[in-house]
């Protein structure tokens, strides 16, 4: 049980201390460098939406802005069986746009909509926006946040380096309300350290799905039921040899979402992370992928965080027993672990309504491993499909 202890605390140092640290080393000592440089050609925005008329409407307006003095040749809108009204509100913009034309900036022939009359899925309609965008670059986004002004062009600066596939942007929270929101803020900026060392040594395992861009020839079809595309069309470049890279300066702004739709969009994602493996299983192989490193340690390992703290749990409890109980290290070791456990499941649950940031980090803890553990269950059971569900 001492051996059994000691690889669940190992691992779980790795993956949170030592990993970070060493890619940290890696991306700062024997970084690759990026030919970075004025790109000449445009973006084609690419965006998925269902029942987001509001957001939508208000995403293309900040779009809108940005094509005056960014390289955004066309707009295509995917609308995924939508039944609040998005179409009306994108046509009525594309009609106003179609009223002034004239001036620099996108024109209403250049914003292209795309109606599904039944729901698809993120992926399939994707896949079709990918086959019909005609620039050399497309930039993924979702409807919900605001991307800052110089960002597109920032995001598509690295493509000068032939090498360059991919580039993701960054994500900025706004405003933090709650406990949980704050500590998911914080989480971010450590994330956001690991992806920037990541990018400067090679490769980052995946993207931001609020904003990347990736070669138009790299587009290639997903699966229809791909829960993490923003993690499986970057990876497929990485396989073919290319970068991915992390651009902090391409910023895009957003709320984090409220307690119960943070936790949903995690085990989401990690459900998706776990699919990786059927949708791509070459990314398991240190042959075939460039960065098995990163991509064993930075995503794979955290799926088994939950287990390893189990297994440590259960291993200081068996050596608390084995000690005669009471008094012995292992009795003290066991119960303090089992009380920090505890504190971060009591911040866990307070930090849906407490605005304070401490409790959002030491909630985040329990709330991370909670998500794992259910995401682990979701895509084992197959329960999450690609198709949005509020």
């Amino acid at each position: 049980m001492v051996l059994a202890l000691a690889i669940s605390v190992g691992l779980l140092g790795y993956i949170y201390l030592g990993y970070p640290a060493l890619i940290w080393a890696l991306g700062r000592f024997w970084g690759k460098p990026v030919q970075a440089g004025e790109f000449d050609g445009g973006a084609a925005v690419l965006m998925v939406a269902h029942d987001e008329g509001e957001r939508l409407a208000r995403k293309l307006e900040n779009l809108l802005e940005l094509a005056v003095g960014e390289p955004i040749r066309e707009v295509w809108i995917g609308l995924d069986g939508c039944t609040d009204g998005s179409a009306e509100r994108v046509k009525s913009i594309i009609s106003r746009v179609a009223a002034r034309e004239g001036g620099q900036g996108l024109r209403a022939a250049d914003i292209h909509l795309l109606e599904c009359a039944e729901r698809r899925g993120k992926a399939a309609v994707l896949n079709e926006l990918m086959a019909r965008a005609t620039q050399p670059i497309c930039v993924m986004m979702d409807a919900r946040q605001r991307v800052a002004s110089g960002a597109i062009s920032k995001l598509l600066r690295p493509f000068a380096d032939s090498r360059v596939g991919v580039v993701s942007g960054a994500l900025v929270y706004e405003a933090a309300a709650g406990g949980a929101q704050k500590g998911a803020e914080t989480y971010w900026g450590y994330e956001k350290m690991i992806r920037e060392s990541e990018s400067r040594f090679f490769a980052v395992p995946g993207a931001t799905g609020a904003l990347y861009a990736i070669r138009r020839e790299l587009c290639a079809e997903i699966p229809a039921n791909t829960l993490v595309d923003d993690v499986l069309i970057p990876m497929r470049a990485v396989l073919q040899g290319f970068r991915c890279l992390f651009e902090p300066e391409a910023v895009v702004f957003d709320v984090p979402a409220d307690f119960q739709r943070e936790n949903i969009r995690k085990r989401r994602t990690l459900a998706g992370i776990w699919q990786m493996g059927c949708l791509e299983p070459r990314i398991y192989s240190i042959f075939a992928n460039p960065i098995w490193f990163q991509w064993v340690s930075h995503k794979f390992l955290r799926l088994l965080t939950p287990f390893l703290v189990i297994l440590a749990v259960f291993s200081l409890g068996f050596l608390a027993w084995a000690a005669g109980g009471a008094g012995s290290f292992w009795f003290w070791a066991f119960w303090g672990v089992f009380a920090v456990i505890l504190a971060s499941f009591g911040a866990f649950v307070a930090s849906k309504w407490v605005k304070n940031r401490f409790l959002g980090v030491l909630g985040a803890f329990f709330g991370v491993n909670w998500a794992l553990l259910l995401a682990a269950r979701d895509a084992w059971s197959g329960r999450f499909e690609a198709r949005w569900a509020r």
